[in-house]
């Protein structure tokens, strides 16, 4: 008797699909988790005032579909289109550098964060202080003026001590006012 030959079929062969894929495609889940991360680092995009955006470098055509977003009427549908829109635009960009440039905005500069420290420690020290302060805050920062100190400090000093009297919520706001003016004249004179 003849033996017949036996085909074998695995059935990976015959549906296509192969389980010992290399990994270097990605699966239809993860293309769609990264999609979604493209569109929501584009709706962090439009969360960034015109100056802000400005320093990102943004392509062209996504910078216009930013633009229609913000100028679109607040219905639902058109947003959510323009948005998805936004993604697709973000899957052809450079969205690695968008991406890092995102989080250094978002980042504070240490440089910044410690200047913010020196204006509030110096403001504290120059409303509690005395005429040695004022002093120490000139010669420590030279383009201070020790009038423009003074009169900062007796605003504040009369507003407080009316709203200190009379408790009274205005007052209270005036002395705020003050005391904010007081800090941004510091502010302009740390560098």
């Amino acid at each position: 008797m003849k033996e017949t030959p036996t085909l074998r079929f695995d059935m990976d062969d015959v549906s296509g699909h192969d389980d010992n894929t290399d990994g270097g495609e990605e699966s239809k889940t993860q293309r769609k988790k990264r999609m979604t991360e493209l569109q929501k680092m584009g709706e962090d995009l439009l969360s960034l005032n015109k100056k802000q955006l400005e320093q990102i470098d943004v392509p062209e055509p996504l910078l216009g579909a930013l633009r229609e977003y913000q100028r679109l009427p607040n219905r639902n549908e058109a947003k959510r289109r323009q948005l998805q829109f936004i993604g697709k635009l973000m899957r052809g960009s450079d969205h690695e550098s968008i991406r890092a440039a995102l989080e250094k905005l978002r980042t504070p500069d240490r440089q910044e964060i410690r200047r913010g420290q020196d204006i509030e420690q110096w403001g504290e020290r120059l409303l509690s202080g005395s005429e040695d302060d004022i002093q120490a805050f000139v010669e420590t920062w030279p383009s201070a003026e020790r009038q423009t100190l003074r009169q900062l400090l007796r605003r504040y000093s009369q507003v407080a001590t009316t709203a200190v009297d009379a408790e009274e919520e205005r007052s209270s706001e005036a002395a705020k006012i003050q005391r904010r003016r007081l800090l941004d004249y510091i502010k302009t004179c740390i560098d």
